[in-house]
């Protein structure tokens, strides 16, 4: 519908913008964000030491750029780490 014309806008998150942006000549993505969307890991209540060894895991690979790295393996534009 987009590339017909029909369809003037379209949302979703950036990842998916910008590969139908690669596909649709012309078209753009916008800056900013109308959602956001989080990923979490879960620990089960009770498992106070796996929650140690998973915060220090995800805090190192934050620091150590193994996130970024990730991110820019997968092709993933418009991605947002917070602070």
């Amino acid at each position: 519908m987009l590339a017909t014309g029909k369809l003037e806008a379209f949302a979703t998150n950036k990842a998916t913008l910008f590969e139908m942006s690669d596909a649709l000549p012309g078209s753009r993505v916008l800056a900013g964000r109308w959602g956001l969307e989080s990923f979490a890991i879960g620990i089960p209540k009770g498992r106070e030491a796996a929650l140690r060894l998973v915060t220090r895991l995800v805090a190192d690979a934050r620091a150590d750029g193994a996130v970024t790295r990730a991110v820019q393996r997968a092709g993933l534009r418009g991605t947002v780490l917070p602070n």
